[in-house]
């Protein structure tokens, strides 16, 4: 199943702040947009957008000596901090706090700040994890929008550091393991970092999304011809 494919549930055409769709049009940017049942975790927005949680880039505000950055991390993670400290060559960083918002990312609703650092006059550090796919998804500027973009295409928007900042064992430091295919839209998945799961007739199978875990578990002989 596609990106973007039709949910069940009932959304809103989308509506993301003017700011932000100003900046993406004044640079010429290749984006689409995705409306979404309202979510708000990463990891609860990956799965009403159906992207993969490696996918969506999971944006945190941090403070690296006083001034705000932006780490981004796939929705599964979270940030690293003091690896963060050191690509960031800090004396100190924190976690902002979520009453710091308002007056940084003004008509977002409060943690749905896409990492488009320039706009906001904020360094941006990416996880190198997010690299490794062709695109790349994350909050619009609310809990019920998301953009959708080329990888290749935010980096040239954002021109951001990457480092491996993801707290956990990232991809890069895990042994390669098996790779299989999601039976419901076909993504490739290494049973290593997969999510969801689950046992059909004695057979485990693995997902990229809740969604497609929810669909397959809706009627698992559909996926597996049986």
């Amino acid at each position: 199943m596609a990106w973007g494919a039709r949910f069940d549930a009932v959304v809103e055409e989308p509506m993301i702040p003017v700011a932000i769709s100003d900046y993406l049009e004044r640079n010429h940017a290749r984006y689409s947009l995705v409306s979404h049942p309202t979510a708000y975790t990463a990891q609860e927005e990956a799965a009403a957008a159906h992207v993969p949680g490696r996918k969506w880039a999971k944006t945190v505000v941090c403070f690296a000596d006083g001034q705000p950055i932006l780490a981004v991390v796939p929705a599964p993670f979270a940030v690293d901090l003091n690896r963060l400290q050191q690509t960031a060559h800090a004396h100190s960083i924190r976690l902002a706090k979520e009453k710091e918002f308002a007056s940084l990312y003004q008509n977002c609703e409060p943690g749905a700040m896409p990492p488009l650092g320039p706009l906001y006059g904020q360094r941006v550090f990416v996880d190198e994890q997010l690299t490794k796919d062709r695109e790349v998804a994350f909050s619009a500027g609310s809990h019920h929008d998301a953009i959708r973009m080329p990888y290749a295409e935010f980096e040239r928007l954002v021109r951001p550091m990457v480092a491996e900042i993801a707290s956990g064992k990232s991809v890069s430091s895990m042994p390669r393991t098996t790779t299989v295919t999601d039976p419901v839209c076909g993504d490739g998945i290494e049973i290593g970092v997969a999510i969801w799961k689950s046992v059909h007739r004695g057979e485990t199978y693995y997902f990229c999304s809740q969604g497609c875990k929810m669909n397959f578990d809706d009627n698992p002989d559909a996926y597996t011809g049986r």
